[in-house]
């Protein structure tokens, strides 16, 4: 960092006057975004037609969704969002027009607030933000030559500024909506929808609202068994359109359902293909990997050969472009599709630049800066109560930023540090170290986000210059750098966040992972394939399954059971210590008929457990906590036993695992109290957002679909996931003594007897003796 131009930048920015005339602000990259003299194209605002609905397009018309996940919130004083948008070599060279359609706050001053859309580091779209009666439609077409075959990278920018107040809190009240539905590319260029090859199931997009929804018809279903082809081709799908929000939808014959589908996908035989009117393409005589030719409006894949072997071998091609080796380094995560840069995966110590995060240097002139970045740590962390990363901040804040403004430090979404601003005439920070406990870390994606809180006098006065005032008061550089530090490596069992962070341990298996499903009908196996779905993407690599229905086979082996609560094999129940009441009381608490047993007397017995014995052990526990930062459960002396658990009315879908009978392996369940409620609640929780959630050794997600609560694992066993050495059995020891403080202790006053007996025995021996 050149220390010279920081130091003229905040002599500046001090000096300035505030009542000088503010400046149109620059969302420009670093960069020239357009060459000199030459503008982005200028945005028309319009209404939509009563005639055509932005949201259905015009008979011919190709039409591609832009925003990944649904509707995009941009909020506070900065805000930005990018993703990866894959194209055909035909749609990136069709003459394609955008509309974006947003609205927001009423607080917003649109004399002060711009909204900017990217495409490839161009601006297509600037604009102030000024919709805040309803939503505003704005049209501009594309520039030739700027989209590409391939990924293209789109980015969301908004500046805003608030109306009337000057203050931090009031920054909360700023936000602009992006509407998913109407937000989209467009062509009337007919060769712009033709899909081919397997490469362009990469441009297969997300409905209005977010979800992509994969329509797998396989006409075998009803004469053989091929459902475990059926999940890894759901998988091989997955793999290929990584989005949030994947919803799987088999049957073995079209429906009008399907039309709705972002995707559908035929898999069989061609004469089973051919024969439900699919047209295969030409010459197609062995293995088929490709989309059907004189397509619906639904793109229309197909996979198959003249039999199962020829079809097994088509899935191999859609797979192997994809697809990865167990056991095989991971140097990324890919979240493109939806969040960039892609995340790079730490497998120990390693330093990181803000410009590998992809936080680019820039200042800033409001009262809230926020400004984030992904990582990822392996399935096997194991530093969750020792140890400290740091970021090396590269910054700079100005004279007029009065002493008490902060920078705050989250980690995925838990405050990890803060750092007061008290130098009263501003300054030059280099490498200053703000330290945080890995204790915020889980396998899998993590987000560290650094908000910056700066108030000045001139905020309490809060004129109307001093409202729209662009003098900077602070600069981040992304010379920062983001240290961790070596850190312990050894599976645990059970973890649930390891299994939504990376899908551990089915995704190490080389042996096709077991699965028990209450019925093996379609309904049942759409919930399959989105769970596995799920795994396979948190893992970046396909894991071959296959199908069972006894229990008994799989006690010494890992294994998914998929079946409502009712339908449980009872050793099911121990292994993950999952109360056999949830039978009875569970199910009554949703209205339905329990099996056996009395639901009034189990709800009263459990209210007795949790209030008239662990009241007290409750209310000690939260004044630790709130004393000293520390549970009751690390006050002990070696890992506890767990209780069986009976969830509450509340909860929908129930999580849990547990180590397998032989102790060799993991099973883990997903249940509900009925096969409706089943199949909701695992659409649901491999929605992204909620499955980076799970953690514990059991989770329930309630009927509100975003609440997960979970429940820690008191007793883990502790699994080798690679060739043992000394600094890594020395930092699995240390994670192990910092969580089992007491045993800690007793080693520690131990070793001081010891050393206290050594030491008299020497001095025993020297000296003369009287």
């Amino acid at each position: 960092m050149n220390r010279y131009t920081l130091s003229l930048f905040l002599a500046l920015a001090s000096t300035t006057s505030l009542h000088a005339q503010p400046t149109p602000f620059d969302m420009s990259p670093e960069r020239p975004l357009q060459s000199e003299g030459e503008k982005p194209a200028a945005p028309r605002e319009l209404q939509p037609s009563p005639l055509a609905s932005p949201d259905q397009p015009q008979q011919a018309e190709f039409r591609r969704r832009l925003l990944p996940a649904g509707d995009v919130m941009l909020r506070g004083e900065t805000a930005s969002k990018g993703w990866a948008l894959n194209l055909t070599k035909a749609q990136a060279e069709a003459p394609m027009r955008l509309q974006l359609a947003y609205s927001n706050a009423i607080v917003v001053a649109p004399e002060a607030s711009r909204l900017q859309l990217l495409i490839n580091d161009s601006a297509v779209i600037d604009t102030p933000v000024r919709s805040a009666d309803g939503v505003a439609n704005i049209q501009v077409d594309i520039p030739a030559g700027l989209l590409r075959a391939g990924r293209n990278d789109i980015s969301l920018r908004a500046r805003q500024r608030h109306r009337t107040d000057c203050t931090i809190e009031s920054t909360y009240e700023l936000w602009s909506a992006i509407n998913a539905a109407q937000t989209f590319i467009s062509s009337s260029d007919p060769s712009a929808a033709k899909l081919t090859t397997v490469e362009d199931l990469r441009t297969i997009s997300a409905d209005g609202t977010g979800r992509a929804t994969i329509a797998i018809v396989a006409p075998g279903m009803s004469q053989s068994d091929i459902s475990a082809d059926v999940l890894r081709l759901a998988q091989a799908i997955a793999l290929h359109l990584p989005l949030p929000d994947l919803d799987f939808v088999i049957d073995s014959a079209p429906s009008p359902e399907q039309e709705d589908a972002s995707l559908r996908v035929f898999f069989g035989t061609h004469d089973e293909i051919e024969a439900l009117g699919v047209r295969l393409p030409s010459s197609s005589t062995g293995p088929v990997a490709a989309f059907a030719e004189g397509q619906s409006s639904v793109p229309t894949f197909v996979v198959s050969g003249r039999n199962r072997s020829e079809w097994l071998s088509a899935l191999d091609e859609v797979l192997a472009p994809i697809d990865r080796a167990a056991g095989t380094r991971r140097d990324t995560v890919i979240t493109e599709a939806w969040h960039l840069p892609n995340a790079p995966m730490v497998l120990g110590g390693r330093e990181l630049t803000f410009r590998e995060l992809g936080i680019r240097s820039e200042s800033f002139s409001g009262r809230s800066f926020s400004t984030s970045f992904q990582f990822a740590v392996p399935s096997d962390f194991y530093a969750d109560s020792y140890g400290e990363a740091q970021i090396l901040l590269d910054a700079g804040y100005a004279a007029n930023v009065l002493p008490g403004s902060l920078i705050n430090v989250y980690v995925n979404g838990s405050i990890a540090v803060s750092m007061p601003l008290n130098d009263q005439r501003g300054a030059i920070l280099e490498q200053l170290p703000l330290r945080m406990t890995m204790r915020h870390f889980k396998p899998g994606l993590n987000e560290v986000t650094i908000v910056a809180n700066l108030q000045t006098a001139e905020d309490e006065a809060c004129t109307a210059v001093g409202l729209s005032d662009e003098t900077p008061r602070l600069a981040i550089f992304n010379s920062s750098r983001f240290v961790i530090p070596d850190f312990a490596r050894i599976g645990q069992h059970p973890n649930l966040a390891a299994l939504g962070g990376t899908g551990f341990p089915y995704t190490r298996l080389t042996e096709p992972l077991p699965i028990y499903l209450e019925r093996n009908d379609a309904a049942t196996l759409s919930v399959a394939a989105d769970l596995m779905a799920r795994v396979a993407l948190s893992a970046g690599r396909s894991v071959p399954v296959t199908l069972t229905n006894s229990p008994d086979a799989l006690r010494d082996q890992d294994a998914i059971f998929i079946s409502s609560v009712n339908a449980i094999p009872a050793p099911v129940f121990s292994q993950v210590k999952l109360s056999e009441e949830a039978r009875t009381f569970w199910v009554a608490s949703h209205g339905g008929v329990p099996v056996e047993g009395d639901a009034t007397q189990a709800d009263a017995e459990l209210w007795r457990q949790r209030i008239g014995q662990g009241a007290w052990l409750d209310n000690i526990g939260q004044w630790f906590e709130r004393k000293f930062e520390l549970s009751l459960s690390q006050l002990r002396f070696a890992p506890g036993s767990e209780k069986p658990f009976v969830p509450s009315q509340p909860a929908q879908l129930l999580v849990a695992q547990g180590v397998n009978p032989a102790g060799n392996g993991v099973w883990t369940l997903f249940t509900a109290p009925d096969a409706m409620m089943l199949t909701d609640g695992v659409s649901a929780i491999t929605n992204l957002p909620n499955w980076s959630r799970l953690s514990g050794r059991l989770a329930t997600l309630d009927s509100d679909e975003q609440t997960i609560n979970a429940l820690p694992a008191k007793e883990q066993s502790l699994v080798l996931t690679r060739p043992l050495t000394l600094n890594n059995f020395r930092l699995i020891i240390a994670n192990w003594l910092s969580t089992n403080i007491l045993s800690y202790s007793v080693l520690l006053i131990f070793a001081c007897i010891l050393l206290g007996i050594a030491t008299s025995s020497l001095l025993s021996r020297i000296g003369r003796r009287r």
